[in-house]
């Protein structure tokens, strides 16, 4: 059954694809050039991150977190007619949630999963970057012809932003952690 509302309009859509990538780039930027500790500057191993550093990627979390919802629910709207997220993506966002807030309660719960991350984003992170440029220009360019192109192109949006959220922001996080400590204590 199509959608018997409009679907979303296209600076909506040019705002989506911009929206996920945003918290990942302003982390990136923040941790990457201007917050760095300095040349032997170490910290000791056993004391993790800053609060702050904790506190700025649960921002980017809930930021994807809208993200990854909003875009459900135009596909939703798009393709059933119900502006709102399926029950997948919740349960899928409650899962996310338990496990950030576990992780914050007890940190070595993080330390599997960002590392198994900040392997993966070692192909993911030129990866998405490539494709989120071509799908800028996609954007851009070529509005969809048909609601079905228009639909798969939601799904696409969809899958960076659940990537971004369960793959780079925790490699993200590992990698800001693994920059701050001290591998050599003696």
């Amino acid at each position: 059954m199509q959608g018997t509302l409009t679907p979303p309009a296209p600076r909506e859509l040019i705002a989506v694809h911009l929206a996920w990538a945003l918290p990942l780039v302003a982390l990136a930027l923040w941790f990457g050039v201007v917050d760095t500790p300095a040349i032997g500057e170490g910290r000791c191993a056993s004391c993790g991150v800053e609060g702050y550093v904790i506190a700025a990627h649960l921002v980017a979390a809930l930021w994807l977190a809208g993200v990854v919802a909003w875009t459900a629910a135009a596909r939703r709207r798009l393709t059933e007619g119900i502006a709102a997220p399926g029950h997948v993506t919740l349960a899928g966002l409650g899962v996310v949630a338990v496990v950030v807030l576990a992780s914050l309660a007890w940190h070595p719960l993080l330390n599997v999963p960002a590392f198994a991350a900040m392997i993966a984003s070692i192909a993911l992170f030129p990866a998405l970057a490539v494709l989120w440029v071509v799908q800028l220009v996609l954007w851009t360019r070529r509005p969809p012809a048909s609601e079905d192109e228009l639909a798969k192109r939601l799904r696409g949006e969809l899958a960076m932003a659940w990537v971004g959220l369960v793959v780079l922001l925790p490699a993200m996080f590992g990698w800001v952690w693994a920059d701050r400590v001290d591998w050599l204590v003696f």
